[in-house]
């Protein structure tokens, strides 16, 4: 009787499930303009949290490392584990708190009056930049040979001044009154960005300081929610991918601020034009993965380009500083800051960047990598649970060349293409492995080892091996005689 009510229980709880799927469907697509709506009213309401807690999650490292500095000086002093804690906690988040706020206005302070210099510059000289374009078109051979050329490209620049002249004489103008209008509004909305950013900052004070109560709640939960081993899983994957993101983050952030850094002083050392708004560009699309250097390149080329059209050396210095610089951190410097942090493929992280930029922008483009990354991280653990379930190696080194497994008898057989043979013919071994147990095997278990294969990873790099201490003779010696006095024994 208990077992025929538990099945229809079973078939009620997958009805219900079934048709609550089938109305999130049906919402989705006839009512996706509504739902946009609200999530759009439902970020607006919710800003000031959301910029508080990025703001709170960038400089979260630096509130770690200053508060385990302040626990063990707090710790010296003798007080109590508990006063230390919070006391250390509080100082650390102020400290930092700051600390960015001292960046972000030595930021401003010094990009703002570079950046409207070089604006009016250019706005001034706009007119010798036309004249000097025009004069360099008029120079060329090609042009002083094909007069019909020439006179094409000279009724194409006048209809596109009559055109300039013509949106300046009525759009600009109406664009200017509509401008003048809606200034109050516009108002209103600079002092609600303000306002956003205000409370976004008190928010971040009061997520970094209650971090341990919240973190401490989280877990709790859960463990309501799963079992205990699931919930050590859980915790052990979010430890991860928290780590992966993290750490993209603030390495990606450091990087880009040190070659912002080196290309001011290279800038500087080639008295290039507009030095510090070049500079800036380069480091802020730097946060771009792969692509982010020559992003910042085209725009900035065009700018030292237009300070002056008829000499191209700086230009073409430009661009080879930029490509030595971009070798120099996709190769040393970026390594070195981030490390192993994504763990996937460059063909990946192309693919990562464009499906980003494609849907998110420039937001897209910069946290499409370690996304990506995460959601790499979750599957490479399934993939391995489900081997380990069948009793396969779940290595990837194993399946190169594989042509057959043989788990009968615990067998791979592999075929190395004619290529890489020395014989210059296919060539064809086994190799034997240890096959686990599939009752054995859970994805916690599989979990747990993924994560002490990357800590031993992260401790012990590639190019090194670990150093065993060499025992002296005189120990060796002494431990012989202790051997050979315990045999007599």
């Amino acid at each position: 009787m208990k077992e025929k009510y538990s099945n229809h229980l079973r078939w009620a709880i997958t009805t219900v499930c079934t048709v609550t799927v089938c109305l999130i469907i049906f919402f989705l697509l006839f009512r996706s303009k509504e739902l946009m709506d609200f999530f759009k009213k439902l970020t607006d309401t919710l800003m000031p949290v959301i910029i508080g807690a990025v703001i709170a999650y960038l400089i979260n490292p630096l509130v770690n490392i200053s508060d385990r500095l302040f626990t063990k000086l707090f710790l010296r002093m003798k007080l109590s584990r508990k006063k230390a804690l919070g006391i250390s906690l509080w100082i650390s988040v102020f400290a930092s708190m700051a600390v960015f706020l001292f960046f972000v206005y030595f930021l401003i302070s010094l990009i703002l009056p570079e950046l409207y210099q070089n604006i009016m510059n250019f706005v001034s000289n706009f007119d010798g930049y036309v004249t000097t374009i025009t004069k360099w078109f008029s120079e060329l051979d090609i042009l002083k040979d094909n007069p019909e050329l020439y006179n094409n490209l000279s009724s194409t620049l006048d209809r596109m001044l009559t055109s300039l002249e013509d949106w300046i004489s009525t759009s600009l103008l109406t664009s200017l009154s509509g401008i003048l209008s809606g200034l109050t509004f516009r108002i209103i909305g600079f002092f609600n960005v303000v306002l956003d950013v205000v409370v976004g900052l008190i928010v971040t004070i009061y997520i970094l300081s209650s971090k341990r109560k919240y973190t401490a709640k989280a877990k709790r939960f859960t463990y309501v929610l799963f079992k205990p081993q699931t919930a050590n899983t859980v915790l052990t994957m979010a430890s991860r991918c928290n780590k992966i993101f993290s750490g993209f983050i603030s390495g990606k952030l450091l990087d880009s601020l040190i070659i912002g850094m080196i290309c001011f002083i290279g800038l500087s050392i080639f008295d290039m034009p507009y030095t510090l708004l070049v500079s800036v560009i380069v480091g802020v699309t730097n946060i771009i993965p792969f692509f982010g250097p020559f992003i910042g390149a085209i725009p900035s080329a065009v700018l030292i380009l237009l300070a002056d059209p008829t000499n191209l050396k700086p230009v073409i210095i430009f661009v080879v500083f930029i490509i030595c610089l971009q070798q120099f951190d996709g190769n040393i410097l970026g390594p070195k800051i981030l490390g192993d942090s994504t763990g996937i493929s460059a063909l990946m992280v192309v693919v990562s960047i464009s499906i980003g930029g494609g849907f998110f922008g420039f937001m897209g483009m910069f946290l499409g990598v370690p996304t990506f990354a995460v959601i790499s991280y979750l599957f490479r653990c399934f993939i391995h649970y489900r081997l380990r379930k069948k009793g396969l190696p779940a290595e990837h080194e194993n399946y190169i060349d594989l042509t057959a497994v043989d788990d009968t008898v615990g067998e791979l057989h592999y075929c190395t293409p004619a290529t890489a043979s020395l014989s210059g013919v296919p060539e064809t071994y086994t190799k034997t492995y240890q096959a686990s147990s599939p009752e054995s095997t859970s994805f916690s278990d599989t979990v747990h080892a993924s994560e002490r294969e990357m800590n031993a990873k992260a401790e012990t790099p590639a190019n090194k091996t670990p150093r065993t201490k060499k025992e002296k003779p005189g120990k060796k010696k002494e431990n012989k005689q202790s051997d050979t006095n315990n045999r007599a024994e």
